[in-house]
């Protein structure tokens, strides 16, 4: 009976040993519950908080390049005109998060959720952001040049004037994605999913369109100048008639 009663209560004694413990404000530490803190307006440089929970934090005009936000609990923080250039942010949870005009400029984003948030004018250039959730996230006027977004997911996110100049989106799913006036110039959306996409005014210009999924798609007005357009899948009427033009006649 003994030995069954030792075997029963190691269950509840793991869960109290991997609970993360109350940290120092001043003094932040990895694998800490912070979530009492405000980091608002410091400068901190370099700062490793991998593994934290920090769930609607203050870091609102906080300036954290090389910062390491990996594995942390992200969740409804403040991180408006914060500057999180070089930080590595692997596998978080920034869902719902405000992160209106950000700078991720040279970071690392691989595996992080962006479910819902506010990114309004964030800056995403120049970074690796490979099987990122940005679903339902509110994209407007955001900067994405250089930037490698593959197999991302951005379904039902508002991206009107997005600018993805020289981006590599390959395999991305942008369905039911709002992409008015978006900028695509010499991007690689090959594979790309764009099913019910918003796409007026976009401009592909010298873009890579390879097996891209056009499903439909709305695209008033949309450019495609010197774009490579091999194997599109669904095409609605105004590119199939662009291809049609593009195909030389038989002899």
């Amino acid at each position: 009976m003994s030995r069954f009663f030792l075997l029963s209560i190691i269950p509840a004694a793991v869960s109290v040993a991997v609970a993360a413990p109350r940290g120092n404000c001043d003094m932040p530490l990895p694998n800490a519950d912070l979530r009492h803190c405000s980091f608002a307006g410091k400068l901190l440089p370099g700062l490793n908080l991998r593994g934290a929970r920090l769930d609607g934090v203050d870091f609102s005009n906080a300036r954290m390049p090389g910062c390491d936000l990996s594995d942390t609990r992200l969740a409804k923080a403040d991180f408006k005109w914060a500057n999180l250039s070089d930080c590595v942010i692997v596998d978080a949870d920034l869902d719902h998060a405000d992160l209106f005009h950000t700078t991720f400029d040279g970071g690392t984003l691989n595996g992080s959720r962006f479910t819902g948030a506010n990114m309004f004018g964030a800056n995403l250039n120049e970074l690796k952001a490979i099987k990122v959730d940005f679903s339902g996230a509110y994209m407007k006027d955001i900067a994405m040049e250089e930037s490698d977004f593959s197999n991302s997911r951005f379904d039902k996110a508002f991206m009107m004037r997005a600018v993805m100049i020289g981006s590599r989106l390959h395999g991305a799913s942008l369905r039911h994605t709002v992409l008015t006036g978006a900028a695509f110039e010499e991007a690689d959306l090959s594979q790309v999913d764009l099913t019910s996409a918003v796409l007026n005014g976009a401009h592909f210009n010298d873009a890579q369109l390879v097996g891209t999924r056009f499903t439909d798609a709305i695209m008033a007005n949309a450019v495609f100048s010197g774009a490579r357009l091999e194997a599109l899948i669904d095409p609605p009427p105004a590119l199939r008639k662009l291809l049609d033009e593009l195909t030389p006649d038989a002899d």
